[in-house]
């Protein structure tokens, strides 16, 4: 399972938006390819890629929230073997910074 053919860009993007975590500008871009998912998916995790951390973290709580647990669990969770874009592990990498900072932060 690649990250970018399951994620659905679109019902992200809109609650992102709505969460003031993307632009107008964003939603729109990604919004212009519907008839892409694949596209709209990369899109969606480039533009958080290049946000504040904050807007990575309002991603992962979408996810939870919009009923993709599986691309969720895919970031967040240690088990994942399928194949992985620069995407994906870029943003993994995100995660786990987190998890060893507030790890640090509790001991």
């Amino acid at each position: 399972m690649d990250l970018v053919t399951k994620l659905d860009a679109h019902s992200v993007a809109v609650h992102m938006y709505q969460r003031n975590a993307l632009t107008l500008k964003d939603l729109q871009s990604i919004q212009c390819l519907i008839d892409h998912p694949v596209e709209a998916a990369e899109t969606l995790l480039n533009i958080i890629m290049e946000q504040p951390d904050a807007v990575y973290l309002c991603f992962l709580d979408v996810l939870k929230h919009t009923e993709q647990q599986y691309v969720y669990q895919t970031l967040v969770g240690s088990g994942y073997t399928g194949a992985c874009s620069s995407s994906t592990v870029k943003l993994k990498c995100i995660f786990d910074s987190f998890t060893g900072f507030y790890e640090a932060v509790d001991e």
